[in-house]
């Protein structure tokens, strides 16, 4: 198994292996508290005009969740925030998100075998997924183009494989240092939590979700 890492919003060709876009701050921590609250799948799209519109044509019972510029959008039901999902009811629920980083990356990975999306939470399980399927290639995108907390956690996963990496306490602490952490902490704006980025840096270990993607007939995300 060959182990690479990217960074960005364009993830490299990957037509025979598993690709795994990261979004530790925030888009895929908020997606696995999501789906432990009982949510069905989540719509990745790339903007707010493509979410009104998707849960307009197709989905009207369909939720909205995301952020411009780390900040929640007017309109939607939620920001990209761990914290708030956590205080609602998504049983049964569907859920269409537009982020910064994690969902743009994600929509420009579909040539690979397969793709996964994963954040410090469930980056143990989505390791020993990716060492049962045994693709030989394996592609940890980590979205935010120049941020670290998402480096962090694919040189993790890359430990996790056995390759060369670093450990989850190194991981949880370049995750609450990061840059994208800090107006998390300092109080800046009501909706940007600390809780998210606790959330944020933590971990279910193996028993965590595995989040994959499918895109058609739309993207989508579900969890198992």
């Amino acid at each position: 198994m060959e182990i690479h890492i990217a960074q960005g919003h364009n993830p490299p060709h990957n037509i025979h292996g598993i690709t795994v876009v990261i979004d530790v701050i925030r888009a895929f921590t908020t997606s696995h508290h999501a789906f432990r609250k009982g949510l069905r799948c989540i719509w990745p799209v790339a903007s707010a005009e493509q979410a009104f519109a998707l849960r307009d044509e197709h989905l009207p019972d369909a939720l909205l969740a995301g952020e411009v510029d780390a900040l929640p959008i007017k309109g939607f039901d939620f920001g990209n925030s761990p914290w708030e999902i956590d205080q609602a009811e998504l049983a049964g629920r569907e859920m269409i998100m537009r982020t910064t980083n994690g969902v743009a990356a994600t929509l420009r990975a579909r040539d690979s075998r397969e793709v996964l999306v994963a954040s410090l939470v469930n980056a143990e399980a989505t390791a020993n997924y990716l060492r049962q399927q045994n693709p030989p290639t394996v592609v940890l995108v980590a979205s935010h183009p120049t941020g670290d907390e998402d480096v962090a956690c694919a040189e993790y996963i890359r430990h996790l494989l056995g390759g060369e990496g670093i450990t989850y306490e190194q991981a949880r602490d370049r995750t609450l240092n990061a840059h994208a952490a800090q107006k998390f902490f300092n109080g800046t704006h009501p909706r940007l939590r600390a809780a998210d980025i606790e959330a944020a840096a933590s971990t279910e270990g193996p028993d965590a979700l595995v989040m994959r993607v499918r895109f058609d007939p739309f993207p989508c995300i579900t969890a198992h």
